[in-house]
This record gives C-alpha cells, structure tokens and sequence, in this order.
C-alpha cells in the first residue's frame, strides 16, 4: 500500500496530464487514502482547471466529509493566487465561506478572506467579502484577531475613524479572550 501511495503522489506532483491525475485520484480513492495532505498536492497541481480542482475537492469533501474545512482553506487559497481574474476571486471567496461554514468559531477564514480585499479599486467583491466578515464574526472565539486584520484593512484604506472603530473592538475582544 505505501509503494501505491508513494506512486500516487509522484503522479499528483509532477503529471500535467489530466487523464493521468484522474486515474491516480481514482486509485486514491480505491485505496480508501484519507490523507489530506496527499489530496491537498492534487488540488495544487497547476495543471489542473479551475473547474477541475473544484470536482476533485467537491469528490475529496464528499468522501471525506471531515475534510471540508481543510479541503475547503486549500481550495481558496490555491484559488487566491490567481485572484485578480474575477473567476478565481469569486471561487476563492466561496471556499472561504464554505471554511467559515464548516469551522464558524475558527478566525483564519475570517483574516484569510480579507486577503482578497482589492485596495486598488473598489469592486463589488470588496463588499462581499466585507459584508461575509462582518456577518460571520458573532460566533468567532478570538474575535480580536478579526477585528485587528480589520482595523489594519481601514488603515490602508485611509479610513482612519472605522480603523479606530476596529482597534477599540480588538482590545475590548482580546481582554475578554484573555480573562
């Protein structure tokens, strides 16, 4: 089973063969691999479509249902990478909804969203992803790491009153988060 495995990340690492990954992919799956690392080095390959990644990760989640978060954070970040073309930004914000869905108390998909924030120009991404942080940071349990990404977001933006307005509500959070 380890040669098999082995054999299996060799072909998710280094083919450029779509036919090829999929074949390795079904045999992952045959061999009933659960390791996320091994799915997250297929999901990188940058071979790969956007439409294919999302059916491998959509196929990974579905097999693995314990893997949605993790699936899911890879996904948005491989996405991020290619983000300033609109189809990439829109995937990656989904898979970040959908980290945030699975782990709604974890601040990492919260911060990580605001990655893709376009400080250039005003998009109606920029809103989303504002309005998805401000919607989902009730059940977050270090609040304060949110609210300082926030307040570091309206810095560079030049507003410095909801900046300020940010920085109040991460120390109020993180002498809570300390007590």
């Amino acid at each position: 089973m380890e040669e098999n495995i082995k054999k299996i990340e060799s072909v998710f690492r280094d083919s450029f063969s779509s036919e090829e990954l999929f074949d390795a992919f079904a045999d992952a799956l045959k061999l009933r691999v659960d390791d996320v690392e091994l799915f997250k080095i297929l999901l990188a390959n940058p071979s790969l479509s956007i439409d294919e990644v999302k059916m491998f990760a959509e196929k990974i989640i579905k097999e693995m249902p314990n893997s949605l978060y993790h699936i899911s954070m890879w996904c948005a970040k491989v996405f991020e990478n290619y983000a300033e073309q609109y189809e990439y930004l829109y995937s990656s914000i989904n898979y970040y909804l959908k980290a945030i869905n699975a782990a709604p108390t974890n601040f990492e998909p919260l911060v990580s969203i605001l990655n893709l924030y376009n400080m250039e120009i005003d998009t109606p991404a920029n809103k989303r992803i504002l309005e998805i942080v401000n919607n989902c940071i009730p059940p977050v349990n270090l609040k304060s790491k949110v609210y300082y990404a926030l307040a570091d977001l309206y810095k560079h933006l030049g507003d410095l009153d909801t900046a300020s307005r940010n920085l109040a509500l991460a120390a109020k959070a993180a002498e809570r988060e300390n007590e």
